[in-house]
């Protein structure tokens, strides 16, 4: 009855890209927080009558943690992101994973890319109705401890429901240090061998829901659903008046969490002009993430083509991003390094060391926040 209630089905088809342009679409049947089955494209006929969710791929979203000052309006999620993004905001499909303690949980998506797998999922015969990000699947952490989901082309790591990583094979197996500190559960397979509560996660989707025909119209009401109407309509007044009620109350909440992060204001433009420079700085330190994806990105298709060539060692002190190969064979130019850099925003500082089998390099990213 409670699944009803909430809207929610208790059986999915789950359903992820291929990795690859030759790849199949891969399938999960979950049922009753548990998966049944899973296998490549197509599932068995059965399947296809359950409702849809499309999984985005760990490689294809961006996670962030940005602090929300009150009055932050959804459509404005996009504008956030374009300045490091470099394309207009309504490239960006922003779907909110959580609002806590003055914070958006972010997730931020390509729209034209997502438009396109639903397109496919429609010609597949799949019906919709749902999406999840791949660390969403994981289920939660105990504290203190992580939950590490290994395949053979990537990592996927989740402390707890805020702090994600994904780390691709190309970077080595020594993970950052603060995450080799955690114990971890590790879950092996194409698919989590054990799954979250679905019922329970927000959907990435609600951005793209399709735009509804307008049906025939409704005959009239009734007298008894015209009281029915009534009552919810005292319903809902009454539950307004308590909200306002319960926010009046907040407003000093609020205030002491202002404070608390930007430090204490004679006057709401004193606290307007904190709060934008705070949000500036978490900006800054998200843009220079984006450059050292970009840069492994780089590396990673350099060390595809070089086999002789291994990652060793990764550094990383906010402002500059060194790192170790070990191997033999031939290595770009000093062109090319700087080429890649470039490319990604940053700057190639060092030349190049190669001596006795190692290649040392070092980028700058620019000032730390």
């Amino acid at each position: 009855m409670f699944e009803r209630l909430r809207g929610k089905p208790r059986e999915w088809l789950l359903v992820r890209p291929p990795a690859t342009a030759e790849g199949r679409w891969q399938w999960l049947h979950y049922s009753a927080h548990q998966a049944c089955a899973s296998g490549a494209w197509p599932p068995p006929s059965a399947l296809l009558q359950l409702p849809g969710a499309l999984i985005i791929p760990a490689l294809d979203c961006s996670h962030f943690c940005l602090p929300a000052p009150p009055g932050l309006k959804r459509h404005e999620w996009p504008q956030l992101f374009e300045e490091y993004a470099q394309q207009p905001g309504e490239a960006l499909l922003v779907s909110c994973l959580s609002r806590e303690a003055g914070q958006l949980e972010l997730l931020v998506m390509q729209r034209e890319q997502v438009q396109q797998w639903l397109t496919e999922c429609a010609a597949l015969g799949l019906q919709i109705t749902h999406g999840w990000a791949e660390l969403q699947l994981l289920p939660p952490a105990e504290p203190g401890q992580v939950v590490e989901w290994r395949r053979e082309s990537l990592r996927c790591l989740k402390a707890h429901s805020r702090q994600w990583l994904v780390w691709p094979p190309v970077l080595g197996e020594r993970l950052p240090q603060a995450w080799r500190d955690l114990p971890a559960e590790t879950l092996e397979g194409d698919w989590p061998s054990r799954l979250a509560r679905l019922e329970q996660l927000p959907s990435v989707l609600e951005g793209m829901r399709p735009t509804r025909t307008r049906g025939p119209r409704a005959p009239r009401v009734s007298r008894v659903q015209r009281h029915l109407l009534l009552g919810c309509v005292v319903l809902a007044a009454c539950w307004s008046a308590v909200y306002l009620v319960q926010s009046l109350r907040q407003l000093d909440v609020w205030k002491a969490q202002v404070r608390a992060l930007a430090g204490p204001a004679n006057n709401p433009q004193q606290a307007r002009t904190a709060l934008a420079r705070v949000q500036g700085e978490a900006t800054e330190w998200q843009v220079r993430q984006q450059k050292i994806v970009a840069l492994e990105q780089a590396l990673s298709g350099w060390l595809q083509q070089q086999p002789g060539w291994s990652v060793s060692r990764i550094e990383l002190d906010g402002s500059r991003w060194r790192l170790a190969l070990r191997g033999n064979g031939p290595q770009p130019l000093p062109a090319e390094w700087q080429a890649m850099a470039q490319a990604a925003g940053a700057q190639w500082t060092d030349q190049a060391q190669h001596v006795a089998g190692q290649l040392h390099l070092s980028f700058d990213l620019g000032e730390q926040p």
